[in-house]
């Protein structure tokens, strides 16, 4: 039997990928999406702000956050949403990035909100979603929104770097 001598998959069974894994392979560019917005204090419960838009193939590297101290801000959640229609503002997994963050405090530096586990590194979006390759084609696109599940009462600046490879 001869030494295995191929490029490796998030799948590495004998089965080819249905999808381009170039990315995964053999490098691609990073891609940087910076952001920064001021949160009103009449945002309310439940208030999505999007921060970026993505291919569901991508495969996110890193999110790092920051936040002034915002009274009441207690629960956020990163994640994605449908961008088909965002007056309805259906969620695909709204805390798949990361689930209930605490930033009341507020935190002057840029901390990683996102350090996948050894089964997550170098995983498409669609599949830290927990969504099927067919419906993410369907998507054509995830929304990357910060959810504020508990919004606070007072305004703030909430800033970050989202890094992906396509």
């Amino acid at each position: 039997m001869a030494a295995y001598n191929d490029f490796v998959t998030q799948n590495a069974s004998s089965v080819k990928a249905n999808v381009d894994v170039s990315a995964r392979s053999v490098g691609a560019p990073v891609k940087k999406v910076c952001f920064s917005f001021e949160k009103a204090a009449t945002d309310v419960n439940g208030s999505i702000w999007r921060v970026a838009r993505i291919s569901p193939f991508a495969k996110i590297l890193s999110f790092k956050l920051a936040t002034d101290a915002i009274a009441g801000l207690t629960d956020l959640d990163i994640g994605f949403y449908k961008v088909s229609d965002v007056s309805v503002a259906t969620a695909i997994d709204k805390d798949c990035i990361k689930d209930g963050l605490d930033p009341h405090t507020g935190q002057t530096a840029l901390v990683e909100m996102y350090v996948p586990d050894l089964a997550n590194i170098g995983k498409e979006a669609y599949l830290i979603a927990g969504v099927t390759a067919a419906d993410a084609k369907k998507y054509g696109a995830f929304d990357v929104a910060l959810t504020g599940n508990t919004a606070g009462t007072a305004t703030g600046t909430i800033a970050g770097v989202l890094e992906y490879v396509e």
